[in-house]
């Protein structure tokens, strides 16, 4: 039976059969497949719009952004091969990599960056992930409807040129270029083929890997070796597999149906690490679990009973006990390996408990007057451990604790809310690895200081560093910065999260780095 295409039904299938023969691996090799799994939801794989630590590992092998972070997470070209910033921090001109084509074979162009920018500063987008972005001229004004998209500051000048425009300057821009939110999408297919962000049928992708079949929760990635800038991608094929808990990727694992597990679960951690063994990693990553005092209720005004609370804790034991290693003890608010300048050791715990019963003493609190704290927690069995082992800690400086267990959906909405509480749970996860993202969450006012801190003197250090394009002045403000958070201790620094994967022995390249962030193009299979 004979069959007609109409011109743009022509152009559709030669298009779709452009991508799949880039998609094939070459004649005569053996294709290496590596089967990753994920856990947690998968709303989407437009780049824009990725929130969850899932839909961050796909978007990062399926785009390449301006930069990109090499497998120890430090920043490299990406489809830009270089970049000049002027004197002033506010203009970044990138050229990008010559020969650099989208899955489609369509060349990557400057003009592909400014329609990208556009539309994710497009109210309609309603990206959820952009404020860091929101530092490019007139970004704000574009995503409130104030501004039309051609007032953003993303201009080409040419093909291969792109220039940028910030509003300030900001000494962190490129590493806020290393996140999905700035990774690009191709409008123009986009529009052309009504790409589907959510199941990735015709998805349009300028990365190391393009989809070339998602069914059942399994999507399947191909390497495009045609396409250049790539060849450092050393596996033909990546299968990524979606679990709905870290226990089912595990029983994948141990069934060999899988060579990685993105996490694994806590418990039994201990078993887990002698049947695993090096196949277990457990590493530090950017993050810290912490308490905040409510800074607004008597006594927790006064640093010196905060800071004494504080002091009383081993955190060595608690880690220990309570996370069987699975997390990190923390001295500070930072994490060890985004601080300006390493934390002194403490001293040994006993020495600390002897402090925290003097501070107490001078605040008017012993024997007779004891203080009675609630720690509001939210609900969880590792949360509620945790706080139990601190109330224990307490008391071996005469402080009596209670729990205030609420339910964890509407634990950190109460919080930002402004809900009453002697102490509260909290976490922060960096969004870039840099010291300053963990202070900064502390300025007087802002949406994520529980503890209502506020101090003139820190905020004005916070506000410095963070346009400070002088890297030994902005080193020596945010040292300033967490040294006075230190003192005034607001919050109680407990654990540093880790991150818990699961690697098998044949798979390499794997190195920790703070953000945690393995693209497959860094990864290889060994014997």
């Amino acid at each position: 039976m004979q069959s007609f295409l109409s011109r743009g039904a022509l152009a559709l299938a030669l298009a779709l059969a452009s991508i799949a023969t880039l998609l094939q691996p070459a004649a005569g090799e053996a294709a290496t497949v590596l089967r990753r799994g994920l856990v947690g939801p998968v709303e989407t794989l437009d780049p824009q719009k990725a929130a969850t630590v899932a839909e961050t590992t796909l978007a990062l092998d399926l785009f390449e952004g301006l930069v990109r972070r090499d497998g120890a997470g430090r920043l490299v070209p990406g489809a830009a091969s270089g970049w000049e910033i002027s004197p002033d921090g506010l203009v970044y001109t990138f050229t990008l990599r010559e020969g650099a084509r989208w899955s489609n074979g369509d060349p990557v162009k400057a003009g592909d960056f400014v329609a990208s920018f556009r539309r994710l500063f497009d109210p309609a987008t309603d990206a959820t992930e952009d404020g860091p972005l929101q530092v490019i001229a007139n970004a704000g004004a574009v995503k409130s409807g104030f501004a039309k998209g051609d007032a953003l500051g993303v201009s080409a000048t040419d093909d291969r040129t792109l220039v940028i425009r910030l509003d300030k300057p900001t000494p962190t821009f490129l590493d806020r270029l290393a996140a999905p939110a700035a990774l690009p999408v191709n409008v123009s297919a986009s529009r052309k083929l009504g790409s589907d962000f959510k199941t990735g049928t015709k998805l349009v992708t300028n990365g190391a890997y393009g989809l070339s079949g998602n069914a059942k929760g399994i999507y399947t990635l191909a390497r495009d070796a045609k396409r250049a800038g790539d060849s450092a991608a050393a596996i033909d094929t990546v299968t990524y597999r979606r679990f709905e808990t870290a226990t089912d990727c595990l029983a994948a694992y141990r069934s060999g149906e899988v060579d990685i597990c993105p996490d694994a679960p806590t418990e039994k951690l201990e078993d887990l690490k002698a049947e695993l063994g090096p196949a277990l990693r457990i590493e530090p990553y950017a993050g810290t679990y912490f308490y905040a005092f409510n800074t607004t209720r008597p006594p927790f005004d006064d640093a010196k009973v905060r800071r004494a609370l504080s002091l009383a804790i081993d955190r060595e034991a608690l880690a220990a006990s309570v996370w069987s290693g699975g997390m990190l003890p923390a001295s500070s608010l930072v994490p060890a390996a985004l601080q300006p300048k390493p934390s002194p050791a403490e001293p040994p715990i006993a020495a600390r408990r002897e402090e925290a019963r003097s501070l107490l003493a001078a605040a008017g609190f012993g024997d007779r007057k004891p203080l009675t704290i609630a720690i509001r927690t939210g609900s969880g069995v590792a949360n509620e451990a945790t706080a139990a082992r601190v109330i224990a800690d307490w008391k071996a400086v005469g402080v009596e604790g209670r729990l205030d267990t609420s339910q964890a959906d509407g634990h950190f909405a109460a919080l930002r809310d402004k809900a009453d509480f002697d102490i509260a749970r909290a976490g922060w996860i960096g969004d870039e690895p840099d010291a300053l993202d963990f202070l900064e969450i502390f300025r007087s006012g802002g949406r994520f200081n529980y503890a209502r801190y506020a101090n003139p003197a820190f905020d004005r250090l916070v506000a410095a560093a963070e346009t400070e394009t002088d890297g030994s002045k902005r080193a020596a403000d945010v040292s300033e910065a967490a040294t006075m958070l230190g003192e005034d201790a607001p919050v109680i620094p407990l654990l540093f999260y880790a991150s818990l994967s699961i690697v098998s022995p044949k798979v390499g390249g794997w190195t920790a780095n703070p953000l945690d962030q393995h693209p497959s193009r860094m990864l290889n299979l060994v014997d």
